[in-house]
């Protein structure tokens, strides 16, 4: 119920208050959007007589509602449709306090979201404003021959092939997959407390296939829930997501707030090419200095 209030709170203060025309649709959104089943999209589709592409771009403003841009004030708003008929929503979140790589792409965002609900290929995303060359590039790691279809205000539809020509990813450093093929389910022995368990779990998860590192995080809230994030790298390697802001998508996506942190648990292999732990420590302590920080590498335990 509180998040209902929420939404419709948001939608009532915020300046990008919906028409008229607008009001069905946001009346049919269950109290959290951020991933839209297949039936209720179909629900949608049917009750406010459009086709998929506008239901998507009627969803942009309804994203950007939830963005966290605390340096830019730049709101951005993606929703994405999936292979399993699924909508998925992304936004922006900027950390004050934080180097600008910290900041998470609204792409990134509906990528890393899309992946956690094991979707394997994206049809045709909206977004308020085109791509960055940044998120081209990163969306240009999901493999699919650059078919997948943007949709921006006032432009033309267009691909992913056509705004990242001569593009460079996972086929030319001779990977057969990308970042929407998941890995096997994990097969280690864990020991260790619940919260570790999980890091670990995420950690397994990773998609690193340039240096081999995986790494993951699991973040418990203060009302039990566990959030999880995995590594996710990239053939040019910036636009990488760490495995911090991945949980991080995964606890903004049950809209929560960063203070009901309560525990971080952070596992990377040891000898790793690259280490995730002194970003993330950084980016916790401007977000939640509360929160309590436990690191394993190999069965080695720190705090």
């Amino acid at each position: 119920m509180f998040q209902k209030l929420l939404f419709f709170a948001l939608l009532i203060l915020n300046p990008l208050y919906p028409s008229e025309e607008d009001q069905m649709l946001y009346e049919l959104l269950p109290p959290n959007p951020f991933v839209l089943a297949p039936e209720k999209v179909e629900q949608l589709l049917d009750c406010c007589g459009i086709d998929v592409e506008e239901l998507l771009q009627r969803l942009i403003p309804v994203a950007q509602r939830f963005a966290r841009p605390q340096i830019s004030n730049y709101n951005v708003g993606v929703a994405a449709l999936g292979k399993s008929g699924r909508i998925y929503l992304g936004v922006n979140l900027e950390f004050p306090g934080n180097p600008l790589n910290c900041c998470i792409h609204g792409e990134q965002f509906m990528v890393a979201n899309a992946r956690n609900y094991g979707e394997t290929e994206l049809i045709a995303m909206a977004l308020s404003a085109a791509p960055c060359g940044h998120c081209r590039q990163f969306l240009n790691e999901m493999g699919g021959d650059g078919h997948l279809l943007i949709l921006t205000p006032n432009n033309q539809p267009t691909t992913l092939a056509t705004l990242l020509p001569s593009a460079f990813g996972p086929q030319d450093l001779g990977l057969s997959g990308n970042l929407m093929t998941l890995p096997d389910r994990c097969r280690l022995i864990v020991h260790g407390s619940k919260l570790i368990a999980r890091a670990i779990e995420a950690a397994e998860a990773s998609y690193a296939p340039y240096s081999q590192s995986k790494s993951g995080v699991a973040i418990e809230t203060h009302d039990g829930k566990i959030y999880l994030g995995s590594h996710l790298e990239n053939a040019a390697f910036n636009p990488s997501i760490s495995p911090l802001q991945a949980a991080l998508i995964s606890l903004v996506a049950d809209m929560k707030d960063y203070s009901e942190i309560k525990a971080v648990a952070f596992y990377e292999n040891g000898g790793a090419k690259i280490s995730q732990e002194a970003a993330s420590r950084a980016l916790l302590k401007h977000i939640a200095p509360e929160a309590v920080f436990v690191v394993e590498k190999s069965g080695m335990l720190e705090r």
